[in-house]
This record gives C-alpha cells, structure tokens and sequence, in this order.
C-alpha cells in the first residue's frame, strides 16, 4: 500500500482532533485479521480494506468513544501458520476476529475463539462450510456459495442456456467442489443439464487434457461452471477460445479480480459472472472506492471493500450491544439486520446461521472492461 504523506502542520492537526474525540484512558478496541496477505489465497484478502474503514470510523470519533485498532498478521496462505497467529491475535484480546478465505484455514479459527465468544467472520470466504461448522461464533461477510451457484443457474436459464459442464478442483478447500455442485443442483432444477464433469488441478499452464474431454462430451455444453480461482477463472477461457471453443464461461465472485481480462486475452468475452457489487456512481461502493483512494489506499479488488464491510459489520455490533466485550458483540451480531452495507444495501444475518442474505450483480467483459449487466436474486437456493 502507498500512503500519501501529510504536511507537518495537517498531521500536528490532525493528532489534535483525534486525541479530542476519545475518552483520555479508554482502552482502544482491537480487532485481530488472519490474513493471507501472501500465497494463494491473497487476493480474496486485504488488510488495506479493512484499515481505509478503521480509519474512516476512528475519524468520525471511534465506537462508543474508543478507537479501533486493527492487528493484522500474515498466515501466508497455510493452515499451520494460520494457527500459530489466530492464537497471537486472541492472546491480544480482540473483540472480534476477520478469518481467511477458505473453510479449510477459517474454521480452525472459529473453533479456537468459541470458548471465549469471539465472533469470528471470513472477509473473502464463501463457503457455508464455515458458519455451519461452527454456528454460535461464525459470520460471512461475502454471500454464500450455494446462493451464488443458484444465481448464476437462474441467469444461465433466463439466457436460453439448457447444457453445462462442471470443472471440479480439489485443490483449495471445498470451494472448488461446492460451487459447481450447487451450480448443477440449481440448474437441473430450473431444467437444466448436466453434461459431463471435469477434474483439475490449479497451476497447470496447459489443460489440453481438460479441453479434448470438454470437446468429447456428446452433447456439447454450452457453459462451463467451475469454482475458479485467479488465474485459471482466466486461463480457461484463453486456452478454451485458442482451442476454437467458444463455450461460455459463468461464474461467481472469485472473477472479479481486475487483471481477469489480461489473464483471459481474447477468452475474456466468453466470462459473465455474479459477485458482490459494482462501483457504479451514486453507490455507497464507489463512494467507499473514491474515499479510500484518496486516503492513499490502492483497490485491488471486490475484497477490498468486502474487508471494509467486515468492520462496519462490527462496528455495528459493537454500537448495538454499547459493549466491545466478544459474546455480547457476538449476540449483536447474530441479531443484524438489514444493515447497509459497503457493497450492498442490506445485510441480515438474523435467523440465518451466519450465512448472509444479499443480492448479487451480475457482470460481464467487453472489450477488456468489467461492466454490470443487472442484479439477481435466486428464488431457488440448494441447502447448504
């Protein structure tokens, strides 16, 4: 991150004002992030995210005259580091904790903060896997990966499409998995057709195998779903179009990384997928985009406001309970409802086991440049 430097005088100013809007012996309230801030799982984090919104809500005068502190600490992507910084970052006594992106790495966090109460939410993670896992402490922040799957089967199904084939990665927590048999519950369901399936493994340069068995398959889909991560959401269709296919690729939020078309080359106008919102004027996202950009924050992508939404997500709970103790934040948290969100204008979690309700907006690539093509709300959702 590049941080704009501030003249001697603005930041003297500055000091001042912020040391008149805390109490002088209130503690500051600490929320810990198990970030993967290197490794695979890197993109679907951003510590900056959720600094631009600790910064934004410490300078309107903190929560409940405390200001927030956000520790954050690299688990590199791996299980074993991860659990050596969720146990640092509980031992600091945070009200709340921001998990990794995958099941695999985030419920393990869940699971060592439920015996003191601390909520516990994933800023990219998007499979149900995790709040069922633990249920009394859990929290997505992004929608659920059996709601997007539906989503993405009612816009193939509105758009005269009968034919998909799935592509399946073992690879990275269940997401890889859960996505394209969602996908293929919901689409069946809306009368739909499975075709074939596909495995994969990621960091292949070449999947001429998966392409002959994509071109074998009789009849040949239209579509082909998988829980692609960056950058096979993008070598897939690059390879698929140079092989002469032009397949539609659609797909769920881990598409929306801004170096998708560079990835995709010519593949890129066979992508549409649903994701999170769309920085759109007059969009409490854009706005979100624009504010944090002038602060000295570089967007990276959707998660970096899915890591703001995070933390007003517990500033929220934290004002609602007038407490930053864990379990009373947690109760507050479990009750949301309705909130507006960064990326969208409501958010519940009451009644819902953690698992947020939120729309979606679905979005194509023309020409090189993301562009939103309409919202969705499934009235199909397979169970989780």
């Amino acid at each position: 991150m590049q941080r704009k430097w501030t003249s001697g005088v603005a930041l003297a100013a500055m000091c001042v004002s912020s040391a008149q809007a805390y109490a002088q012996d209130a503690e500051p309230i600490r929320i810990g992030y198990d970030a993967a801030i290197t490794g695979v799982l890197a993109p679907y984090d951003s510590v900056d995210g959720a600094r631009c919104e600790v910064d934004r809500i410490n300078e309107a005068g903190g929560v409940l005259g405390r200001k927030l502190v956000l520790e954050s600490r690299d688990m590199k992507s791996d299980a074993v580091t991860a659990s050596v910084v969720r146990q640092e970052l509980i031992d600091m006594g945070v009200t709340a904790l921001l998990a990794p992106a995958s099941d695999d790495t985030a419920i393990p966090v869940a699971a060592l903060a439920l015996p003191r109460d601390i909520p516990v939410l994933t800023v990219g993670a998007t499979q149900v896997q995790f709040p069922l896992a633990s249920p009394t402490n859990s929290y997505l922040t992004a929608f659920g990966d059996n709601l997007a799957a539906a989503a993405i089967a009612k816009y193939a199904i509105d758009q005269g499409y009968k034919t998909a084939a799935l592509m399946v990665s073992r690879d990275f927590g269940s997401y890889g998995i859960a996505v394209p048999n969602y996908f293929a519950d919901a689409f069946k369901q809306l009368g739909g057709s499975i075709v074939g399936t596909v495995n994969y493994n990621v960091g292949l340069s070449d999947y001429s195998a998966q392409i002959a068995a994509v071109k074998a398959m009789d009849p040949k889909p239209e579509l082909i779903v998988g829980g692609f991560i960056t950058p096979e959401n993008g070598v897939f269709p690059r390879q698929f179009k140079a092989a002469n296919m032009d397949v539609k690729f659609v797909g769920t939020d881990a598409y929306d990384d801004p170096g998708l078309p560079s990835i995709a080359g010519s593949g890129a106008d066979l992508i549409t997928f649903v994701t999170h919102g769309f920085p759109s004027e007059g969009t409490p996202l854009k706005a979100f985009y624009d504010d944090c950009t002038k602060r000295g924050y570089k967007i990276q992508n959707v998660f970096f406001a899915l890591a703001g939404e995070a933390i007003l997500l517990i500033k929220d709970a934290i004002e609602r309970a007038q407490s930053a103790e864990p379990a009373k934040v947690n109760a507050a948290l479990a009750e949301t409802e309705n909130l507006k969100g960064i990326t969208s204008g409501s958010i519940t979690y009451k009644g819902r086991s953690g698992i947020p309700l939120k729309e979606l907006t679905v979005v194509t690539i023309k020409n090189g440049v993301f562009e939103p093509i309409g919202s969705i709300m499934p009235e199909y959702v397979p169970a989780p």
